[in-house]
This record gives structure tokens, C-alpha cells and sequence, in this order.
């Protein structure tokens, strides 16, 4: 790519050269040593008695000195090799083809308090969406999915794509764009959200920040159960469950999670339940493994220490089946975004994201459905 810019090297150059210099006298000490070694073990074989043990002596304490400066020769050479590769690699290219739009020339911080790039570079004739996962739909998107795209102002025009990184190892706390879609400060730091980007099959009609619909593009009407996503839990690893029944008793039951959709709070189980299957809202008192079940509405007792017996975690207690089928699966919104993000290390950061994110409280009720 072209030549962006290149650091001052007559400071690595003369860094190289000093580490060079020290390599090479290193080196002559061990040659030294070994010459040393060599005389004193033939010179031993011509004495006997305490001038041989005196010779013994001297040539363990020069094998000393030759482990230790053959230890600081291998540390110098890895030095060296360190201080070639910055040398190499003194001039920054561009790895895209775009117009520069941004210089930090006084070593600024982005918003999240890191480095900002030396060179922001707007990336010509690509475009790429980014959306945002709420912490409840955490899992149900993953790279190399198929999304569909549709103007969130409605009208005409629809794209789709390839989900090409779902960043987990960097969550915000929400941002300005909370705002806009109307989220109040509290709800912008109650939960993490997880940023994913997709890139288009074709960019004909799509706007530089043009805000979309995001959805996974299924085909076909999705297959599975459909339950309230209140009702769906993480381990730690992220893997999904439920509490679900069986043989009258609760088990936490490990489920896979489709595609989940904010507008209705309704989450695809794509594995783990069918529609016969009873599950428990997740009580963190009243949901333990083995935890008795019932398909009766509790009646008030004011002597209980629980008012109206599982009222509290299992309100209905287990309501039954899962309500099928989702109708659009918007995953999150998101806006057309130009360019890639890139200068993790040659500082040069790759245009400019942008997101909104519209996920919503999770409805706490039970859904119910054709169970028996």
C-alpha cells in the first residue's frame, strides 16, 4: 500500500549498532574462555597434587564465566533481532485504499480513555454495518450468520450479509446513540452490550449512517420454540438453560438459543425444548435442582414466609409449552458504517463505527403455549 508515513530510525539504527557491538564482544569473551579451558586442561596433565587441584579450580571458574556470557549472547541476539524488525518496519503503509480524514498529532485518547490512532482513514467504495447485542441476546448471533437489513425510517430497500466478528471481549456500557433511541442513563449502565459488524453483499441504495433494521436471514419461517426471553439463562462460559420440568421436579436443562427478537421479547430455542415441555421463571431462591413442581395457581397464605407459596419465582407455577415461531427476529438495530477498524499496532485506525442499540427489558411473564 502507499507509504503513509515513517518514524525517525537514526535512533534504531544506532540502538542496532550498539547492540551489535555488544553481541561481538560477548561473543569473544566465550572464544577467549575456551582458549582458556583448553591450555589449563592441558597444562593439568603435567602436575600432580595441589597444583593439579589448583588447576581444577581455575578452569571450573571459566567454565563459569563462559555459561554466563553465552547466557547474554542468546538475550543480546534477541535483541538484535527486536531492534531489526523496528527498523524493517519504520515505514507505515496503508492496508486499504480511502482518504486520510483524521491526524492525531497531539497523542489524544478515544472515548474509552485507550491510544487513539495516529491516522483515521475512511475507506473508499465499502461499507460495512454495525449493530450492538444486548447482554440478553448474548449467544445468539455468531460469525459467518446470514442477516437481512431494512431502513429503520421504513420505506423501500432491503440488503443482506455476513456477520464477520461478534466482539465480546470488548463491551460498552452504552453510548450516545442510547440515548437518541430514547434508553434512560440507568438502563445505558445496567447491562454490557456487545458490538457486531456485518459485511454486505451490496451497498446499491445504503446511505453513509443510514440506521437499519438487523435481523437474521433465515429463509424459511424459523423452526424451534419460542419462549419470553426472560426465562433464558447463562452459565459462565456462555452456554444457555432453562429450568425446566421433569418428573415433577426442576433440572436445569442446557438449550440452544436462536434468534431473538426485542420487539415481542421472544427468544428461539432451537434445541433442548419442545412445546409439551413446562419451564420456570429463574427465581434464584425458589430454582434449585430438584426443586419440587407444580401446575397449580398458588393460593395465599399470610402465615407463609413466601406470600402465596411459589408466587413468588414460579408465578402460575409451570406454565406450559412455549409459544412457536417468531415473525421477523430483529436481532438489534444498527447503521451502515464506511470502512474497517485497523492501526492496533502501526497506528492507523481504519474509518469510523457508529450503532444504535434497541435492545429491550426482557418481559418477565410466563408465555404460554400448547403444553399439556
Amino acid at each position: 500500500g502507499q507509504a503513509l508515513f515513517s518514524y525517525d530510525t537514526e535512533e534504531l539504527q544506532l540502538s542496532l549498532d550498539k547492540k551489535n557491538l555488544e553481541a561481538a564482544q560477548l561473543q569473544s569473551t566465550i572464544d577467549s574462555s575456551q582458549e582458556k579451558i583448553t591450555t589449563l586442561e592441558r597444562e593439568r596433565q603435567s602436575v600432580t597434587g595441589t597444583a593439579r587441584l589448583q588447576y581444577t579450580v581455575e578452569i571450573q571458574s571459566a567454565q563459569v564465566d563462559m555459561k554466563e556470557a553465552e547466557l547474554k549472547l542468546k538475550t543480546k541476539q534477541d535483541e538484535v533481532k527486536k531492534a531489526e524488525e523496528l527498523l524493517n518496519n519504520s515505514t507505515v503503509t496503508s492496508p486499504i485504499t480511502g482518504r486520510v480524514q483524521k491526524i492525531n498529532e497531539n497523542a489524544t485518547t478515544d472515548d474509552s480513555g485507550k491510544p487513539a490512532a495516529y491516522i483515521v482513514i475512511q475507506q473508499s467504495g465499502s461499507y460495512r454495518v454495525k449493530g450492538v447485542l444486548g447482554e440478553l441476546q448474548r449467544g445468539s448471533l455468531k460469525e459467518g450468520d446470514r442477516v437481512k437489513m431494512t431502513p429503520r425510517t421504513g420505506g423501500d430497500g432491503s440488503w443482506t450479509g455476513k456477520v464477520t466478528l461478534v466482539d465480546y471481549e470488548n463491551p460498552t456500557q452504552g453510548s450516545s446513540t442510547d440515548q437518541y433511541m430514547g434508553v434512560s442513563s440507568d438502563e445505558m449502565t445496567s447491562a454490557s452490550k456487545y458490538p457486531f459488524y456485518v459485511a454486505l453483499d451490496s451497498t446499491d441504495g445504503l446511505l453513509l449512517g443510514q440506521h437499519l433494521y438487523i435481523e437474521l436471514d433465515t429463509g424459511d419461517a424459523p423452526s424451534g420454540v419460542g419462549i419470553s426471553g426472560a426465562f433464558l439463562c447463562y452459565n459462565e462460559d456462555g452456554s444457555a438453560y432453562v429450568w425446566a420440568e421433569k418428573n415433577g421436579k426442576l433440572e436445569k436443562r442446557a438449550v440452544t438459543p436462536g434468534y431473538y427478537n426485542p420487539e415481542t421479547d421472544v427468544q428461539q430455542i432451537t434445541d433442548g425444548l419442545s412445546y409439551d415441555d413446562y419451564i420456570a421463571y429463574p427465581d434464584a431462591d425458589l430454582c434449585k435442582p430438584g426443586a419440587p413442581t407444580t401446575h397449580d395457581q398458588p393460593v395465599a397464605d399470610t402465615d407463609s414466609d413466601v406470600e402465596g407459596g411459589m408466587e413468588g419465582g414460579m408465578e402460575g407455577g409451570m406454565e406450559g409449552g412455549m409459544e412457536g415461531g417468531m415473525e421477523g427476529g430483529m436481532i438489534d438495530e444498527g447503521m451502515a458504517d464506511s470502512g474497517m477498524d485497523s492501526g492496533v499496532d502501526s497506528g492507523v485506525d481504519i474509518g469510523e463505527d457508529f450503532g444504535l442499540d434497541g435492545a429491550e427489558e426482557p418481559v418477565t411473564e410466563t408465555l404460554e403455549g400448547g403444553g399439556a
